[in-house]
């Protein structure tokens, strides 16, 4: 299995056009952009994602969207409650991305199902060297970074290797 993680784009600050609560921060016109460019920067290399998990927060859920239209525009994001800020239990949330369904076009000669997972600081860099058995803050996603993982099998704990990660300057 590979497996992409993604941290959300650029989002509005508290208070900006009356936000007032963390989970209702929108991501910004930067953010789009951030959004649409690793988009088509997996399209580029043709990068195929089989499924997108969600934050349910509105920036992560928003990037996935953006990230969604150009992979596969008829389908949308699963939300997924694993992925809030401050939720990530690392084997719940292995079992959850591992078990969503493909959707999106698959290639026959690809065995390795490719999920991405959009989600928050600090917890998807936690959960990223969770699944690669370092310690904790040996990895840093910088807003609309993205990392593959990749999994002889199933996630699990210690069992993934860091194929890639990239900040938006790479492909914006």
């Amino acid at each position: 299995m590979l497996l992409y993680l993604i941290r959300h784009a650029e989002a509005e600050d508290l208070g900006v056009n009356g936000v007032t609560r963390d989970f209702d921060r929108p991501l910004t016109a930067k953010g789009r952009g951030q959004a649409r460019a690793l988009a088509k920067a997996f399209a580029d290399r043709q990068i195929v994602v089989d499924a997108v998990a969600a934050s349910p927060l509105v920036r992560a859920y928003q990037t996935a969207a953006e990230l969604i239209a150009q992979w596969m525009p008829d389908t949308r994001a699963e939300t997924c409650d694993e992925l809030a800020i401050g939720k990530i239990k690392p084997a719940k949330l292995t079992d959850a991305l591992a078990s969503l369904p493909a959707r999106g076009p698959r290639t026959p000669s690809r065995e390795e199902k490719a999920v991405a997972a959009v989600g928050h600081m600090p917890d998807l860099a936690d959960y990223a060297s969770w699944l690669i058995g370092a310690g904790p803050g040996t990895i840093r996603f910088s807003k609309a970074a993205a990392a593959c993982l990749r999994f002889k099998g199933e996630p699990a704990r210690a069992a993934g290797v860091l194929e890639w990660l990239v900040p938006p300057s790479w492909f914006i």
